[in-house]
């Protein structure tokens, strides 16, 4: 009877801990936005729309280093994509009824396709206060860090 108790502590813990699948998206939104990037340069090779609950991530892969105007307009693009209505949508297609925390946009611009040169987050929330709906709590992703300058 007590060689089951490891085996039951084991499924519990996993039960506990939480998993988060990851889903790639693959809707009518990402095709047209992949196509519009894929249009700004000849160096992107790849687009992924990954989400992780509770965050979107934007995945670029890139067959070298973009100019710094390729880069700013691929930014450009992607924060003209990245609205309140736009990441619902996207929410809906995976079945995750809350907003999306944090959307991330990740550009890899070499063969290593582990490291990322440039990345960048908005967010929903202020505040990591997923509950406090206020106003005041509301970013609706408009205001867009760089993560690469740490």
């Amino acid at each position: 009877m007590y060689k089951w108790i490891p085996l039951f502590i084991s499924v519990l813990l996993l039960l506990t801990t939480g998993c988060s699948t990851t889903h790639k998206i693959d809707t009518d939104l990402t095709k047209d936005l992949t196509r519009d990037l894929k249009q700004l340069s000849p160096l992107i090779e790849k687009v992924q729309f990954i989400f992780t609950r509770p965050d979107l991530t934007y995945r670029i892969d890139m067959s070298n280093e973009p100019s710094k105007e390729e880069l700013e307009s691929i930014l450009t693009v992607i924060k003209e994509f990245t609205t309140v209505d736009n990441m619902n949508e996207m929410a809906r297609s995976v079945n995750w009824g809350l907003e999306m925390s944090n959307v991330y946009l990740d550009v890899n611009t070499d063969k290593n396709k582990e490291t990322i040169e440039h990345s960048y987050y908005a967010r929903y929330f202020k505040t990591s206060n997923a509950s406090d709906h206020s106003e005041a709590n509301i970013e609706g992703y408009s205001i867009w860090y760089d993560q690469s300058e740490k």
